[in-house]
């Protein structure tokens, strides 16, 4: 891209080499930006990475010029970050001005996970792995749980269905007990005296009790399973969300620590380095 401030007429040749140089290293840069640039990156990162530190200088001679000619779009990238960057990686690695950024971007993202630790009422990673595992002991109960429940709604559901197909059809099996014709009777209304029998020996087989039987009773217990499941429904997705909170600090914290269980204090000489 050209110089656009270049003044031809009067220029002298310190000054025309300064300025073919100064073209040819904003050129370079920019092209080393659409690499890098393949997939999403914020502002911050493009900046580290051709390790420009002006904000003005950058959007003049990078940024503006580059939308300009379409070569960069904007996109959204998240604003806040929850996993460490890998400094290890090539780009990173061996890019001085990249590596500060993630460095001090590491650091901002350990220290928001150390204090949502102390959020949790958690001093140190004993703590915060008893915590992990006894989440995980909690949703465990609660899914046995629900499907203990589940079962016992299938089952009454059954029943009272049942329930109803018996209290339905019972007066045809009192009529057809009390016929003088009982043959006739039966050929006429035979499917609702099956379904009656049949009814009355699914219910017996299951101890329900035919002389006291209410399907209002059953609807109102099936209603009270289903109010108890779906509250235990939501501690579940409490105890998920928890679980997966705790674990990317857990994951957050070691990785920068470079531990496997380092253990974490109130000391001064275990706090973080201050931003």
């Amino acid at each position: 891209m050209k110089n656009v401030n270049y003044i031809m007429c009067g220029a002298s040749a310190h000054d025309t080499a300064h300025d073919a140089a100064h073209d040819t290293s904003v050129i370079s840069k920019q092209n080393l930006l659409l690499e890098f640039c393949a997939d999403p990156k914020s502002r911050d990162e493009m900046q580290a990475y051709i390790d420009v530190s002006s904000r003005s200088h950058f959007s003049k001679y990078y940024l503006k010029p580059l939308l300009s000619y379409n070569k960069l779009h904007r996109t959204t990238v998240p604003s806040v970050r929850n996993k460490l960057i890998d400094t290890n990686t090539p780009n990173i690695a061996g890019n001085i001005g990249l590596q500060k950024w993630a460095n001090k971007e590491n650091l901002k993202i350990v220290s928001a996970e150390y204090n949502k630790m102390f959020t949790h009422n958690l001093h140190n990673f004993s703590e915060l792995e008893d915590r992990i595992a006894l989440l995980h002991m909690q949703q465990k109960e609660v899914n046995t749980s629900v499907v203990s429940l589940e079962s016992q709604i299938r089952h009454l559901r059954e029943m009272l269905k049942y329930a109803e197909q018996y209290q339905k059809n019972k007066i045809y099996d009192d009529h057809y007990k009390s016929s003088k014709d009982p043959d006739r009777y039966f050929r006429k209304y035979e499917s609702q005296i099956i379904l009656f029998a049949g009814a009355e020996h699914i219910l017996q087989e299951n101890g329900m009790d035919l002389k006291h039987l209410n399907s209002n009773k059953l609807q109102e217990q099936i209603a009270d399973l289903i109010s108890r499941k779906e509250s235990l429904n939501t501690q579940y997705v409490s105890f998920k969300q928890e679980i997966k909170e705790l674990e990317l600090i857990h994951q957050n914290l070691s990785k920068y620590l470079k531990q496997d269980a380092p253990e974490i204090q109130r000391s001064s000489h275990n706090k973080l380095p201050s931003l």
